[in-house]
């Protein structure tokens, strides 16, 4: 009976043991929510000159007290451009947190000096720092035109001749480099054209699905504070094999008839002030004319038109638009694959 009781005791023991057991705490401690905010290891860079021409990075480094929300904003003192890295944590780590040369919004960043700034979720703490760009981060792409030097070879312009038609190249405010192209007027007739310019391309060597293709393009819009109502763009790419411009009377390139394989992506409408810059991927385009099966071939892409469209003020369309002049231009137009450009 004795050795009986003495192993229910034991059972009991043991169960009292392990209940009044101290678990492992799960979740944040309460110091780390709730303690009083301290910088331990101030902001360090690992550059004050990169050189991202030749894919050198900028690397942070700070220690804090405890988990918090934090954001790195990278400031272009010439371009007013702007990188910004956030992230909760009680460390800014070196081997992971750093920077490329690349921008979360255009403009793009220059040969430049800049500021760089890390702020605290709900704190009032702010460490800077600075630096100089030696040289400008090179993006991966094919590039389909930069207007550096005027436009692309072979490329076939049109545009009506009403009031103010501006198809050409400029170099007041260039989004990349110092040249771009201006597309915009405005019509003095009920026609929603303004103008288009075709480019005849060689994809055949690209690999990618057109879910992994993607082209970016910069768009400029405004004048005075203002822009025409219902002004956009269409971009049509052809997978025609046809000769690019078989007919030189044509408006535009042969190879973006209806009976031709023909797809289009519309931005609809342009209504922003300043430099845009805007990717997507192929599989986004529809199909404008059904020449071929269909597909979205990356390889098979023969040729993009840029085309300039607005609502004309003539036949009381959009009468708002009498004084004011459509501004439709264009930078930096460029394929990449696997990603957006500005997510390099």
């Amino acid at each position: 009976m004795s050795i009986n009781k003495n192993i229910i005791l034991f059972f009991l023991a043991t169960i009292c043991f392990f209940t009044c057991t101290k678990r492992d705490y799960e979740g944040p401690l309460l110091t780390n929510l709730y303690g009083e905010f301290e910088i331990i290891d101030s902001l360090k860079i690992s550059t004050k000159t990169p050189d991202f021409s030749s894919n050198e990075l900028v690397k942070f480094y700070c220690k804090l007290n405890k988990d918090i929300q934090w954001k790195i904003t990278i400031t272009g003192l010439t371009s007013n451009s702007v990188k910004e890295i956030s992230g909760f944590s009680n460390t800014i780590d070196s081997n992971l947190i750093f920077w490329n040369g690349n921008t979360s919004q255009v403009p793009f960043f220059k040969q430049e000096d800049c500021l760089v700034e890390l702020t605290f979720n709900n704190e009032p703490d702010t460490l800077r720092d600075s630096l100089s760009i030696l040289g400008n981060k090179i993006y991966d792409g094919i590039l389909v035109a930069d207007f550096e030097d005027g436009l692309p070879i072979n490329s076939i312009l049109f545009h009506q001749f009403s009031m103010n038609m501006t198809f050409d190249t400029a170099s007041d405010q260039a989004l990349v480099g110092n040249t771009y192209f201006k597309m915009g007027g405005r019509m003095g007739w009920n026609e929603w054209l303004l103008g288009q310019l075709d480019i005849p391309l060689d994809l055949s060597n690209v690999n990618s699905s057109a879910e992994n293709f993607y082209l970016n393009i910069g768009i400029l819009s405004g004048i005075n504070g203002e822009f025409a109502s219902d002004q956009f763009i269409n971009i049509l790419i052809s997978e025609s094999s046809s000769p690019f411009n078989n007919d030189p009377s044509n408006n535009g390139a042969d190879v973006f008839q209806d009976t031709m394989e023909v797809y289009k992506y519309q931005i609809r409408p342009v209504d922003w002030i300043g430099w845009n810059y805007l990717s997507f991927s192929y599989d986004q385009f529809e199909v404008k004319s059904m020449g071929g099966n269909n597909s979205r071939n990356p390889s098979d892409i023969s040729a993009i038109r840029i085309q300039c469209q607005s609502c004309p003020y003539a036949s009381a369309n959009c009468p708002e638009n009498v004084n004011i002049d459509v501004r439709t231009d264009v930078d930096f137009v460029i394929f990449t694959e696997n990603s957006r450009l500005l997510d390099q």
